[in-house]
C-alpha cells in the first residue's frame, strides 16, 4: 500500500489539533499525520508532542518562525518526500476540511492526478460563512480561474492530495507564494506539468474554535495571483496579440484611404465603389500580412522554416475569425435586437479570442 501523509500547518490552534488528529485516527484513515508548527505560543507544539509519545504516526515539524502558511507546507512536503510518502495532504487544523472526506481524496489521488476536496463542485457547499464573505471568496475564485485558466471548479481550495511525482516534477524552493495564494500557484504548477484534477465534494464549514488567520490575506493572495498572471506564458502572447491587432488595425485604414486617394487619381474612369473595393482588398492583404508577421516575429517567436504553410494557416483562422465576428453581429443585433454597440463588442470579442486561441494551438503550435 502507498504510505500517505496529511500535512496539518499549525498556530495556536491547541483548542482544535487534538480533537482534530483523534477524530481521524477514530474514521481509521490510511495515513500518517504530520504537524508543522510554527512555534506557536499556546503550546500547540506540547499536545502534539504529547500524543506523538504514543502513536508512532503522529509526527511533529518545529519550525521556529511563523513563515505562513505556503511555507509550512513546503517544510511538510519536503519532510514527507525524504521518509518516502507516496500521497500527501494539505489539511486545515481548523475542521474547516472535514476528516470524512480523507478517504476518498486519498482514493482519487494517483501517479497523474491531484485530488481536491472541492466547495464550488456539484455537492460541495460552505456552511457558517456571513454573505460577504461568501461573495469574496466566490468572486476570488471566478477571477482566479479566469485569470490563470486552471481547469478546476476550486481552485482557491486547500484541501487536496498531492502525488508525489507531482511534488518531485517542481521546484518547491521556487514557490512565489507564502499565504494563501500558496494553494493558487500548486494548482497552476500542477496544471502546467500535465497533471489532471479530479475533485470530489465537501462541506466546508467555518472554524469554531480558535482564530482565523485570514486577516489581511485576501490582498497579499491578490498581489500573488496578478504576478503569476503576468507571468504566464499564454497572457503574455495575449496581450502582444491585442497589441498587434491594435496596430495592423491603423495599417489597415491607413493603406485603404492612401490606395483610394492613388486610384482616385490614376483611374479616372473607374466607379468610386470599385476604387473602394480594390483598395478595401488590398488593405486587407496588407494589413493581414504585417500581422502574420509580427505575430510570428513577437509574439509567439516562431523558428517553423515552412513560412509559407505557416502564413496560410494564419489567413484561414483569420477567414474563421471573419466568419465568426459576422455571425455574432447577426445574432446580437438580428436576432436579439440589441444596439449595434454591443453587436461589435461582442462580436470583436469572439472573433479575437478565436484568431488568438486557433493562431496558438495551431498556426504557432511548434512554439
Amino acid at each position: 500500500m502507498q504510505k500517505t501523509l496529511i500535512i496539518i500547518p499549525t498556530y495556536n490552534e491547541k483548542e482544535n489539533i487534538e480533537r482534530l488528529i483523534k477524530k481521524i485516527r477514530s474514521l481509521s484513515v490510511p495515513a500518517d499525520i504530520l504537524v508543522v508548527d510554527d512555534n506557536s505560543p499556546d503550546g500547540t507544539g506540547e499536545i502534539v508532542k504529547r500524543l506523538a509519545k504514543s502513536d508512532k504516526s503522529i509526527h511533529l515539524l518545529h519550525r521556529e518562525e511563523k513563515a505562513g502558511l505556503g511555507k509550512a507546507y513546503v517544510a511538510g512536503f519536503k519532510w514527507g518526500m525524504k521518509e518516502g510518502y507516496q500521497k500527501l495532504i494539505s489539511m486545515d487544523a481548523d475542521f474547516s476540511h472535514p476528516p470524512e472526506a480523507l478517504k476518498n481524496l486519498i482514493k482519487l489521488c494517483d501517479a497523474q492526478t491531484v485530488a481536491i476536496g472541492s466547495r464550488y463542485t456539484k455537492g460541495g457547499k460552505i456552511t457558517g460563512w456571513k454573505w460577504h464573505r461568501y461573495i469574496n471568496s466566490s468572486g476570488a475564485n471566478f477571477a482566479t480561474k479566469t485569470l490563470l485558466r486552471i481547469r478546476a471548479k476550486d481552485v482557491t481550495a486547500g484541501f487536496k492530495c498531492y502525488p508525489v511525482e507531482f511534488l518531485q516534477a517542481i521546484d518547491l524552493d521556487t514557490i512565489q507564494a507564502a499565504g494563501y495564494a500558496f494553494q493558487v500557484e500548486m494548482l497552476l504548477l500542477a496544471q502546467n506539468a500535465g497533471f489532471k484534477f479530479r475533485e470530489t465534494p465537501i462541506v466546508f464549514a467555518d472554524r469554531t474554535a480558535g482564530e482565523s488567520k485570514i486577516q489581511g490575506e485576501l490582498k497579499k493572495s491578490a498581489q500573488v495571483v496578478f504576478t503569476l498572471a503576468k507571468q504566464d506564458k499564454t497572457n503574455r502572447q495575449f496581450i502582444k496579440f491585442l497589441l498587434v491587432g491594435a496596430i495592423n488595425t491603423g495599417v489597415d485604414y491607413l493603406v485603404y484611404y492612401g490606395m483610394r486617394f492613388l486610384l482616385d487619381l490614376l483611374l479616372t474612369s473607374v466607379g468610386f465603389q470599385t476604387i473602394r473595393q480594390v483598395a478595401k482588398a488590398f488593405s486587407f492583404i496588407v494589413s493581414a500580412s504585417s500581422n502574420y508577421t509580427m505575430n510570428r516575429i513577437w509574439t509567439f517567436r516562431s523558428k517553423n522554416r515552412n513560412v509559407a504553410g505557416e502564413a496560410g494557416k494564419f489567413f484561414v483562422v483569420a477567414l474563421g475569425g471573419l466568419t465568426i465576428n459576422s455571425i455574432v453581429f447577426y445574432l446580437i443585433t438580428a436576432q436579439l435586437h440589441w444596439r449595434d454597440i454591443w453587436g461589435l463588442l461582442f462580436a470583436t470579442a469572439a472573433a479575437t479570442l478565436w484568431n488568438f486561441f486557433g493562431n496558438k494551438k495551431w498556426t504557432f503550435k511548434k512554439t
